[in-house]
């Protein structure tokens, strides 16, 4: 099953732990352009100009930012601002934050272990992915991969686990962090290190009889097979990966609400008697974003007649779903090849019955990303369908509880991958923590 070993990773050679915040920055997809020019001024070696090499006018292909971002990192190996460990270990990587609840908030800390996994192809049921990938990002990182044979930012990947790989991977964040920083929002990150063979050997043994799930990553993880296959670089054989238990307390796993756009569907009837063919229909009066709150904040068993809300921007108001037996009957007669639990998944039978049924729109990828906003922000969805100066465009919005990590792991243990914008694992993994020289293993 899972390969892992430990590495002689390349960091960032600083005297003070807290140094660490000068160099990294957020995964690559999660840099815009603004906060690529935030990140170049905030140190001249800044990870981002590796990971996301900001575009020149004197580029002719887009691979030549990436043969830029070679350059620096050759430059910072050669002056010591990247140090390669002395000996192989594994590195551990602690995210503190807090998550509103109610009127108040709940402190939260995922542990993850970094280290190198062996390549494995998705047949071989090894590596789970959980969702689509797209072939543009892919060829940009080839590109970087290419000019740089540095794997410089993170997989993640998650871990079945009844409790005691979390122990054993907690216990690598003993003793002081190698590096430590603060993100947005107040989340506190920490890097550890250790190279005890003991300590390794016991992970290793831990994870031998283990899948990875892939929950961010994707793209780069596709990639790192593709470069694999066309190098046969032995070293390229492994991709970086931050593991993280199915056990961990602090594995959260946001929803995004689903706020859609007036379109040229077919609907002629207000939306929410439309709904109440396939669901039962509950009044909750004028919208508040309170009853909003209590509906996400309860557990499901806690309110089992309402599945998700369904806010209604023309009359801003609040409306309780749950598939009634018509709904469960369509979601039968209606597969689209997908499993009975993909397919009664929220965020499916909003497609497949407000999408596909009601409005009459195809299931492509284009028509979702054009019709519906995904926000994970539930008073920002919420404000949006409701402020008369924002609600024109929208019909309404759909809010919807998290998903747990045991039915997305069911659903990908199965062969499926999960709906668009189907999960959002909080916090990202940021860059810059620690370097993968392929070839330097």
């Amino acid at each position: 099953m899972a390969d892992i070993r430990a590495f002689p990773g390349f960091r960032y050679a600083v005297n003070n732990p807290k140094d660490l915040s000068r160099f990294v920055a957020p995964p690559y997809d999660m840099i815009d352009g603004a906060m690529i020019d935030s990140l170049y001024q905030k140190d001249p070696c800044n990870v981002v100009r590796v990971i996301q090499n900001r575009k020149e006018t004197a580029d002719r292909e887009n691979k030549d930012r990436h043969i830029r971002a070679a350059g620096f990192l050759d430059a910072w190996i050669t002056s010591g601002v990247l140090r390669q460990d002395l000996r192989p270990g594994v590195y551990a990587y602690a995210q503190d934050f807090a998550l509103q609840s109610g009127d108040r908030k709940v402190s939260y800390r995922r542990t993850a272990v970094i280290a190198l996994v062996k390549l494995e192809d998705y047949d071989k049921g090894v590596i789970h992915p959980h969702e689509y990938t797209l072939t543009g990002p892919k060829i940009d990182r080839y590109e970087l991969f290419s000019a740089t044979a540095t794997q410089p930012e993170l997989i993640f990947g998650i871990v079945p686990d009844d409790g005691s790989l979390y122990t054993t991977i907690a216990a690598c964040t003993r003793g002081e962090p190698v590096g430590s920083f603060e993100s947005d929002g107040g989340v506190k990150h920490s890097l550890f290190r250790t190279d005890d063979t003991a300590q390794i050997r016991t992970l290793t043994d831990a994870m031998k009889d283990r899948t990875i799930l892939i929950a961010d990553g994707h793209h780069r993880y596709e990639t790192c097979l593709k470069y694999y296959r066309d190098t046969q670089n032995p070293a390229a054989g492994y991709a970086v990966m931050a593991l993280v238990s199915m056990a961990d307390p602090g594995l959260v796993i946001r929803p995004f609400h689903r706020l859609v756009r007036k379109s040229p569907g077919a609907l002629a009837s207000p939306m929410a008697q439309a709904l109440s063919t396939f669901f039962d229909v509950s009044d909750l009066g004028p919208a508040q974003f309170s009853r909003v709150q209590e509906f996400l904040e309860a557990k499901p068993q806690a309110s089992p007649g309402h599945e998700m809300l369904f806010c209604d921007s023309a009359k801003t108001h609040l409306w309780g779903l749950s598939l009634n037996d018509m709904g469960h009957q369509y979601l039968k007669d209606n597969p689209h090849g997908m499993s009975l639990l993909w397919n009664r998944l929220n965020v499916s039978t909003i497609n497949s019955i407000v999408v596909n049924r009601l409005l009459g729109l195809p299931l492509d990828g284009t028509v979702l990303h054009d019709l519906i906003d995904y926000v994970n922000d539930p008073a920002a969805a919420f404000s949006r369908v409701t402020d008369p100066a924002l609600s024109a465009s929208y019909r309404g919005a759909f809010f919807i509880r998290p998903l747990d990590i045991a039915t997305v792991n069911a659903i990908v243990s199965g062969g499926e991958r999960m709906p668009q914008k189907s999960t959002n694992f909080f916090p990202k993994c940021f860059s810059g923590l620690v370097f993968y020289r392929m070839g330097n293993s």
